[in-house]
């Protein structure tokens, strides 16, 4: 089926290719851009159903004409007894395989089940669930004559895609929603076929709300409920027209409806052919009045500065390219021992461990250090935008702490609940730059892993618990994981007497190995432009330049960026 399908990929490429080419006449243009809202890039025209096709053969080529998704999967249609034809929703799940299917024939006349190694699921809001090694689903198909022609009369809604196609034909695009302050944008990647009404298959998952990951921890100005009025996003001259339910705009002011025209901006930026977005109900434009004074302008990526901190003779130094400089103000810590220092995204608190990691200490801007956490053996910290220490006891249970910034104003630090964590045992845990997500490196099952879960707050920024986790697939074995953007994390596993590779892994699916580096024990990366990559060995520091490790010679340990 495979090498049918390849065939008919190339035919049509041939026959495009072999059309009438003009040789006279005036030199033309022709206008990349799809006028309907799509950012189609390559289209397969795989065969409809031929004539006493056996059910095998139609069973076959329904499935095979996942990879055709124009014209609402018209060609997989055209498998289909009239009433499924007209019933069948394709878009409310693909399940992407790795090997051929086996079509099974049961007693009954007409009955089959197919059976298939799945990797992954999308959902019709394009939420991808990638699935263990060596997962299976099987299902039943029935089949019927329709004018003496076998056709499919039962199936469950959904397609399938080979693993090879599935590139081909999705692709990820991000979806925004906010923190809990609305000052940064939080990326949602979902997984979509290039088709023609990508503009509206955005607009319509946007409006139904964050991925279960996020759910609680990001927040959306448009209400529950929210809908477009029609099935579609006109796009003209690269303006995308909005056009939503009156409902939508009930009891909203100008700081919403602004904070909603941000949102769809943002998100409708991932389709090429989209520069301009007009909100419409009834096709009226919708007023955003005068620029609120509330309204911020979300941050999509925040940045750090490029200093690092670290310890140096025990001592808190700064370090950035090869040189190292203490960090002024701070009081004598040497009889702590300090280790795995943290220092916040606006750089003015820090917050270390001491020498056997069974004490937290926080430094605020005074420079004076505060005993705040005792535990056992306490996880590397990480300093939030809201100023919250977090840090991790995975002895006895796993326990995951925060400090405030302001412990006589804001009360003792408290045990933050994470009921996915309770069975696992954690080796790392850092928040984003957007303070909206952690990456938890754990023990699961017997099988480390990496994750990505939502930081639920309060009103007021506070810490209130974790949403479930969405898994990233590594392909290294894993202890550690640093943010190095707000779409990407950079892993690896520590071991200070074999050579190490690290992995950046990207939400939206993609993945780059470094060049394994001896002795690798700590790594770090902050996102921004140039941000450099550092690792530590028992030898010392090293930088990535291009993918080759550099020694530098500034002699310092346990390096962060801020947060």
């Amino acid at each position: 089926m495979r090498r049918l399908l390849a065939a008919c990929a190339v035919f049509v490429l041939l026959l495009t290719g072999c059309a009438a080419i003009p040789v006279q006449g005036p030199v033309g243009t022709i206008e990349p851009n799809d006028p309907d809202g799509s950012d189609f890039r390559y289209a397969f025209s795989p065969p409809g159903p031929v004539e006493d096709a056996t059910p095998e053969q139609i069973i076959e080529g329904f499935y095979g004409a996942g990879i055709a998704p124009q014209d609402d999967y018209n060609v997989a249609r055209e498998f289909l007894a009239p009433e499924l034809a007209r019933d069948w929703r394709s878009t409310t799940r693909t399940l992407v395989y790795e090997s051929e299917p086996n079509i099974v024939a049961n007693v009954t006349e007409g009955s089959y089940t197919i059976e298939l190694a799945v990797t992954a699921s999308i959902d019709e809001h394009g939420i991808m669930t990638r699935m263990p090694a060596n997962a299976t689903e099987s299902f039943e198909v029935q089949l019927v004559r329709v004018e003496d022609q076998w056709r499919i009369a039962g199936a469950p809604d959904g397609t399938l895609v080979e693993q090879g196609n599935f590139a081909v034909i999705f692709s990820p695009y991000a979806l925004y929603f906010y923190d809990a302050t609305f000052h940064y944008a939080v990326p949602d990647y979902r997984w979509y076929a290039n088709r023609q009404s990508l503009a509206a298959t955005l607009v319509d998952s946007l409006l139904a709300g964050p991925a279960p990951y996020l759910s609680n921890a990001v927040l959306s100005a448009f209400p529950e409920g929210s809908a477009l009025s029609r099935a579609s996003v006109p796009v003209e001259s690269r303006h995308a027209t909005v056009d939503l339910v009156d409902s939508v705009f009930l009891d909203t002011g100008e700081l919403v409806r602004q904070q909603m025209q941000q949102q769809l901006e943002l998100t409708l930026s991932g389709v090429s052919n989209i520069a301009t977005v007009t909100m419409t109900v009834e096709q009226r434009p919708v007023s955003l009045g005068n620029t609120s004074p509330d309204f911020v302008e979300a941050v999509v990526d925040p940045s750090v500065p490029n200093t690092q901190i670290a310890v140096a003779d025990d001592v808190l130094v700064y370090y950035q390219g090869n040189g190292v400089v203490r960090v002024a103000g701070v009081e004598d810590i040497a009889a702590q021992g300090p280790r795995d220092p943290a220092m916040a995204p606006g750089g003015n608190r820090y917050a270390f461990l001491n020498r056997d990691r069974t004490r937290l200490f926080t430094v605020d801007e005074t420079g004076d250090a505060r005993s705040a956490l005792r535990g056992s053996t306490l996880l590397a910290p990480s300093i939030d935008i809201h100023g919250w220490t977090w840090t991790v006891d995975p002895t006895e249970g796993t326990h995951v702490h925060a400090v405030p910034a302001d412990q006589d104003r804001d009360g003792q630090p408290r045990e933050v609940a994470a009921a996915w964590m309770d069975d696992a045992t954690v080796t790392s845990l850092r928040i984003s730059r957007d303070g909206a997500r952690a990456v938890v490196v754990a023990r699961v099952d017997g099988e480390a892993g990496v994750y990505v879960s939502g930081v639920i707050r309060d009103g007021e920024g506070v810490p209130r618990g974790f949403t479930d986790p969405l898994r990233l697939p590594a392909s290294v074995p894993v202890t550690e994981a640093v943010w190095d953007s707000a779409t990407s994390v950079i892993v690896m596993g520590a071991n200070d007497a074999e050579p190490v590779q690290a992995e950046r892994i990207t939400l939206a699916g993609g993945s780059e190995l470094f060049q394994p580096l001896l002795g690798m024990t700590g790594i770090s990366a902050g996102p921004g432009e140039k941000r450099t990559v550092y690792a530590e060995t028992p030898e010392g520091v090293f930088s990535r330049v291009s993918n080759v490790w550099k020694q530098q010679a500034g002699e310092a340990r346990d390096l962060a960026y801020p947060g």
